[in-house]
């Protein structure tokens, strides 16, 4: 028997290949438009669907997977791996981790849940990271003491194009929905244990990668930078000059960059980058 499998969701918008290349299994998350429900990154890719929701006149929502989905993955992978390790997006922003938690209480064998405290790509560094130590020969509490360590040295800052989608999602009011588009400002967000908080604002895209690399420079301090991951929500062009400054003010390799999936989507809408960076 292998002895550690990796199992993450749809929000960790993960590289077909590299999932692949790391038999890592990806529990897909819901999108609900007025016609349906699709199964995020199996039903419905990015690109179809930003161009619904850019034309579309209803907000659709999203639905964590129900603990059945988990079930069946960690049955699954247990006939052939001794331990699985579960990484998923922030408990702060979703119930996925609960429903995998469920499925953990109903499957016999060693399975270990991990919350990310992030989205996206940084859930990507995170994983990257879990594959290489278990190449090492690394243990399922060893991998668990490295994946709190790249957590806890991360910093996951992302940026949006429009406050509608906010507004729509009621993450914002109306007035403050208002005052952003009338000043053209552009937020600047950051994850943190607890959720999305404020970081900054800025009146125009320069502007903001500017912004994002001093906010990274404070974070990192005299440390390393060891990875780097960018995703983009239907705005490439911006992804890639934050790619271009993130790389030349820290003498970094992008290890990821690519699609903010449809359940994330839902709540950014299009025109969202966002970055994670860890350093050592």
């Amino acid at each position: 028997m292998e002895k550690i499998a990796l199992v993450t969701d749809s929000t960790a918008d993960l590289p077909e290949k590299f999932a692949q290349e790391n038999n890592i299994k990806i529990v897909p998350l819901r999108v609900i438009f007025p016609d349906g429900e699709y199964r995020d990154g199996i039903d419905i890719k990015p690109a179809e669907f930003y161009k619904r929701l850019r034309s579309s006149d209803n907000l659709p929502k999203s639905s964590q997977p129900p603990p059945e989905d988990f079930i069946n993955v960690y049955r699954e992978l247990l006939k052939d791996y001794q331990e699985v390790i579960s990484i998923h997006l922030s408990s702060s922003l979703s119930g996925t981790i609960n429903a995998a938690q469920m499925a953990k209480e109903k499957v016999e064998g060693a399975i270990h849940i991990f919350d990310s405290y992030t989205v996206s790509l940084g859930i990507g560094l995170q994983i990257r990271e879990a594959v290489n130590v278990l190449k090492k020969g690394y243990s399922a509490n060893q991998v668990l003491d490295h994946l709190q360590k790249v957590r806890d040295n991360s910093a996951t800052y992302f940026t949006l194009d429009s406050l509608k989608y906010l507004y729509l999602g009621g993450r914002i009011s109306k007035a403050k929905r208002l005052m952003g588009s009338i000043l053209n400002i552009k937020p600047i967000l950051q994850l943190v244990p607890e959720g999305v908080a404020p970081a900054g604002r800025a009146r125009n895209k320069p502007q903001v990668i500017k912004e994002v690399v001093k906010k990274f420079k404070e974070f990192g301090g005299s440390r390393t930078p060891a990875g780097l991951a960018i995703a983009q929500g239907d705005a490439r062009e911006m992804g890639e000059k934050m790619q271009k400054a993130l790389e030349k003010a820290f003498d970094v390799e992008t290890s990821f960059f690519g699609d903010i999936g449809p359940t994330l989507g839902v709540h950014s809408g299009p025109g969202v980058v966002g970055v994670c960076m860890f350093f050592e």
